[in-house]
């Protein structure tokens, strides 16, 4: 969270009790990063984590690699959510959250930009019982930990001056693909969100917020950017498009 001052919150020392975590991990055309998810889930199974792999319709052969994956990841967690058509990134991580069987769930990117492993940095009372949703900020620290695109840096920027213009909201980056809930909340947070692409972020924050109570605790993280984003500049009119969708929903409740 930023604090009054402007800085950010530093991460709590991790727990004695970890806690279990579902992973959701949504997946459009990811089939040359996955091989590096096999390591981080066996050099992690103490844990007892469950990983799950959406596949959203994708058109190159992510499905059959997550099918090969499972053969050796199955009892170490890992499953397979296929959506037949892409939907969008929002639609994938509902399908994700829905399936989640752990107390808490989260989503990263697939291309391990930001590590789901600190999660478990984060687990504390307040997310497990819902009270708490946690996101993740890419805010370049003393320790140089955030490496952006520039082109990248400031598309995001520009969106968020249009979210917090639209909607009111001081978040500083509700896009950052590193956020962290109660399974109970996610799942009835996705039977209320109807936002399938990027922007499904904003709605999810809101939701949670305005008609949830959640507290929004936003937190620096390590951040690195492996390039092959399926973001493109037009992405932007569609996600202010779903902005004014976003604020009509809540102007209703």
């Amino acid at each position: 969270m930023l604090e009054m001052n402007g800085r950010p919150e530093t991460p709590a020392t991790p727990p004695q009790a970890i806690g279990a975590v579902s992973v959701v991990i949504p997946c459009y055309n990811e089939a040359s990063r996955l091989k590096r998810w096999c390591d981080l889930i066996t050099a992690n199974a103490f844990l007892d984590w469950e990983w799950i792999f959406v596949n959203d319709g994708s058109r190159d052969n992510s499905r059959q690699v997550l099918t090969a994956m499972a053969w050796d990841l199955e009892s170490y967690g890992m499953r397979i959510v296929d959506l037949p058509q892409n939907r969008g990134k929002g639609a994938a991580v509902r399908a994700g959250f829905l399936a989640a069987t752990k107390p808490c769930v989260g989503y990263v990117d697939a291309d391990l930009a930001a590590s789901p492993l600190d999660f478990q940095f984060y687990l504390d009372d307040d997310v497990r019982q819902g009270r708490t949703l946690l996101l993740g900020i890419r805010l370049l620290n003393a320790e140089g930990l955030v490496q952006r695109n520039f082109f990248r840096h400031a598309l995001g920027r520009i969106y968020q001056t249009l979210f917090s213009w639209c909607l009111g909201s001081t978040i500083y980056d509700s896009q950052c693909g590193f956020k962290l809930l109660a399974s109970a909340k996610a799942k009835a947070l996705a039977a209320e969100m109807r936002c399938d692409g990027f922007a499904f972020d904003a709605e999810l924050l809101l939701f949670a917020q305005r008609r949830h109570g959640m507290r929004l605790r936003e937190v620096p993280i390590a951040w690195v950017e492996r390039g092959g984003s399926s973001v493109r500049p037009w992405s932007a009119f569609r996600m202010l498009v779903d902005l004014w969708l976003i604020r009509r929903r809540l102007r209703r409740q």
